[in-house]
């Protein structure tokens, strides 16, 4: 039996920073759930979310990221209404909104905030750096493809924060992303190793490795995430053993240390 609300107490009791960040993603998350349930799209909690999902009923006690994805089609209509969201407070932050930011997967962000110490060092260049949800697409692509695609991505433009000038920076940004986007359609034939079923993120996105089944995922199901009903893949136990084995262990503290974006929540130290 796992002890989630000793493990919330230790890790992120109410009040501390970690949790005040939870539940900020956690209202974005209900945003994006009633974007789409007005448009018809289906997501659903992804990764190590889904796996608070499961395991305990919301984010795992020290997780200060939260994932979603969408099937290609309704990942493309998402961005779409978002980057025409009117709001003061959120914004969609991808490279359109940002020159700066380079990530494969856009995201779902608070326009006001401030990163962490440990947080990549490009994070802060980045226009906005508020509590953000993160969009992956799934597609029907072979890990072959997803896996060069991603290495092509960060080859090409994982170190241009290093380059100080803005303006140059701006430039190189702009056509190294150019450079990617016609080289991605040169990978297609790779596709030929696509098992019948197999789904990764969206091509650009990153982890590879982590791969779904579409009968393990849709249609979506609905479990409890902060006392709140949230789709999840149908095949929950299936889907979370593919992407992190024995699921189900609680990690001890130095693998916990190793999975948080930002150190300085769970170790103010």
């Amino acid at each position: 039996m796992i002890d989630t609300e000793g493990l919330k107490q230790k890790y992120s009791p109410d009040g501390s920073s970690l949790r005040i960040l939870q539940l900020k993603m956690l209202e974005e998350v209900r945003i994006l759930d009633k974007i789409c349930k007005e448009n018809g799209l289906t997501y659903y909690l992804s990764s190590g979310t889904a796996l608070g999902a499961v395991r305990h009923q919301g984010f795992i006690p020290w997780d200060d990221d939260m994932d979603i994805a969408l099937p290609e089609k309704d990942y493309c209509k998402l961005v779409s209404i978002l980057r025409h969201y009117k709001s003061e407070k959120y914004v969609l932050h991808d490279c359109c909104s940002d020159f700066n930011y380079i990530s494969g997967f856009p995201k779902f962000r608070e326009k006001e905030g401030a990163l962490l110490g440990s947080f990549p060092a490009r994070g802060k260049l980045y226009k906005y750096q508020g509590a953000g949800v993160d969009i992956f697409c799934v597609s029907r692509n072979s890990f072959l493809r997803a896996f060069v695609c991603a290495k092509m991505r960060v080859a090409l433009l994982h170190y241009m924060f290093k380059i100080r000038n803005d303006t140059v920076r701006k430039v190189v940004t702009k056509v190294q992303w150019l450079v990617y986007q016609c080289l991605v359609p040169l990978t297609w034939p790779l596709n030929v190793f696509r098992k019948k079923g197999e789904l990764h993120y969206g091509l650009g996105q990153g982890y590879a490795k982590h791969f779904m089944w579409e009968q393990e995922v849709f249609p979506v199901t609905e479990t409890l995430f902060e006392s709140q009903l949230f789709p999840v893949p149908n095949n929950a136990d299936a889907y979370l053993t593919h992407v992190y084995g024995n699921w189900r262990q609680v990690p001890d503290e130095q693998q916990i240390a190793e999975t948080v974006h930002n150190r300085e929540l769970i170790d103010p130290t």
